[in-house]
């Protein structure tokens, strides 16, 4: 498992902006929710977002927290999100991450990053 405290662990600036601008179309009244979990998935192969990081422990036990309560994101560190973020698409394929996580989970997690750009 990656140390969450850890800042070395986040990728570069320009990769989590690049993530967080998908914040702007969770915002919208409607949008159609698989192709837009298709389009941040391979941005986040193609950037290679946290790739290298194992995180899988976290996800279990606290990133589920998240899920289960997305107020939590509001203050949410930096080093999580990405955890988070990245540990949800390492772990599922897309349609099971369409079923399982409703939109309002992403639109917490993409507003909180949108803070840190």
């Amino acid at each position: 498992m990656s140390n969450l405290y850890d800042l070395d662990i986040l990728p570069p600036q320009n990769t989590i902006n690049l993530i967080a601008s998908y914040s702007k179309y969770f915002e919208r009244e409607s949008f159609n929710y698989p192709l837009l979990l298709e389009k941040l998935n391979a941005t986040m192969l193609s950037s290679h977002f946290m790739e290298k990081q194992d995180n899988a422990a976290w996800m279990n036990h606290q990133g589920s927290d998240y899920i289960g309560n997305p107020k939590l994101f509001a203050h949410a560190p930096l080093t999580y999100l990405c955890a988070f973020l990245s540990e949800v698409f390492k772990q599922r394929q897309v349609k099971d991450i369409e079923k399982r996580i409703p939109p309002k989970i992403f639109r917490a997690a993409l507003k909180r990053l949108n803070e840190f750009k």
